[in-house]
């Protein structure tokens, strides 16, 4: 089976998991907070093994600990924000004092840079300190907050359109590179940390992220029958920004690995690599899309 056909397959079935993820709500949405726990593993292993050093090495333990629990503050807001489900009074009530009265995660950020220190003292010998104390605190925020990001974006009313927004954005663009730099690449975009991404496969990609949303548009309304609070000027200059961003998202995985002197992240993935091989710039994409509708609804807009 030919890399290209393998790479489509393993797609498939993980975007009919990821779809019907989305749409299912019950046991309150739980198996959102473990799919989570599962990303943040998984993409702290192999972050963690990027930054693994003969004279320094992360504190995976530790950074699984406070990425979870950050995961799990913001499971709890999402639960008192989401319209689809009724939770427990008692989880509605920690989600209030969460979102409105103490909000715990640059707590969590902190106390884990403390902890990293103390046990960098007392366990660990000075070469390398800064190196594997940055490194564990860095896993937490590259990756826990991200995907908390992504259950406060499911927590708008539209929350399902805008998470199917940005995925789509973020995978056909990084699709519509893959394709467009193998059958039209000529010139070479000239990065050092992708020296075989082309000019050609960035302008396909912006373009089919474009399309796609407009079609996504389309059938939404269309089968929905419910007028999506985005205009077409909207949704095009979205889309064609939130592909440059997805772009940087996939540069800074890659230029991880290249500091790390590896192809892929891991094998966890068939065709793709590991998890932040195919999750990257989602990590990037995620968050813009979300405080972009947050700004909008202060502002007064429809989201």
């Amino acid at each position: 089976m030919s890399e290209t056909t393998l790479r489509i397959l393993s797609a498939a079935g993980l975007v009919a998991a990821y779809v019907t993820m989305i749409f299912h709500s019950g046991w309150y949405y739980l198996e959102f907070l473990l799919f989570g726990s599962a990303v943040v593993f998984f993409g702290l292993r192999e972050l963690y093994a990027f930054c693994t050093r003969e004279d320094s090495k992360p504190f995976f333990g530790t950074g699984l600990f406070f990425s979870l629990l950050i995961l799990l503050v913001y499971y709890f807001q999402f639960l008192g924000l989401q319209y689809n489900v009724s939770p427990p009074a008692w989880t509605v009530e920690i989600s209030k004092h969460l979102r409105e009265s103490f909000h715990p995660v640059p707590f969590l950020i902190i106390a884990l840079s403390i902890t990293v220190w103390i046990l960098q003292i007392f366990k660990r010998p000075l070469d390398g300190a800064l190196f594997s104390a940055s490194a564990t605190i860095f896993g937490a925020v590259y990756l826990a907050l991200p995907i908390g990001h992504f259950l406060l974006l499911l927590a708008f009313p539209f929350g399902a359109y805008y998470i199917f927004l940005v995925s789509t954005i973020t995978f056909i663009s990084d699709a519509g590179a893959y394709f467009g730099g193998r059958w039209f690449g000529k010139h070479p975009a000239g990065l050092k940390i992708s020296p075989k991404k082309t000019w050609e496969g960035y302008v396909v990609g912006n373009i089919t992220a474009v399309l796609s949303v407009l079609l996504l548009n389309f059938l939404w309304e269309h089968f929905s029958g419910v007028k999506l609070p985005v205009t077409t000027l909207e949704s095009v200059l979205l889309a064609f920004f939130v592909s440059i961003l997805s772009v940087m998202g996939d540069l800074a995985e890659s230029a991880m690995k290249r500091d790390a002197k590896i192809k892929d992240s891991s094998a966890l993935i068939p065709g793709h690599g590991g998890l932040l091989d195919l999750a990257d710039a989602l990590l990037f994409t995620v968050p813009a899309v979300y405080y972009y509708f947050q700004f909008k609804g202060i502002l007064g807009f429809p989201v």
